[in-house]
């Protein structure tokens, strides 16, 4: 998801339904928000919170459990993501388990041969960084 610039009237309702703490304030001054990708599951929540519809899907991202993702196949579908709520020290990808196993990373524990492919997005995309343009009144 993608929050639209020209659109956005930085109402901030959008901020208070995301789950994972995706969205960010990116300007003081006018109150515009911005989503974080990596922390961003696709959940939608914040669609029908947007008063003028400023929150539209990225067609450059995965969509985490849709589009891209490998656990939308069935083979698995038994497994959960964190989506990036922790992150595994090597790769720094988010942490994958099945129902009853702990968390751990699905390249580097050596269980897995697929990961999350918002990873591959890191060389491409710069990261944001929430703090900047924060109004911290």
């Amino acid at each position: 998801m993608k929050v639209l610039d020209d659109v956005c009237i930085g109402c901030g309702a959008c901020d208070y339904s995301c789950p994972n703490g995706a969205l960010y304030k990116t300007d003081s001054f006018l109150g515009l928000f911005a989503i974080d990708p990596y922390r961003c599951d696709s959940c939608g929540d914040c669609l029908p919170k947007c008063p003028v519809v400023a929150i539209v899907p990225d067609p450059e991202w995965v969509v985490c459990h849709g589009r891209g993702c490998p656990l939308s196949s069935t083979r698995l579908g038994m497994v959960e993501c964190n989506i990036f709520s922790d992150q595994c020290d090597g790769c720094g990808g988010p942490l994958w388990r099945d129902s009853s196993e702990e968390w751990g990373c699905p390249r580097c524990d050596g269980q897995r041969k697929v990961g999350c492919p918002k990873l591959n997005m890191f060389d491409r995309v710069p990261v944001p960084d929430p703090m900047v343009g924060a109004d911290w009144t």
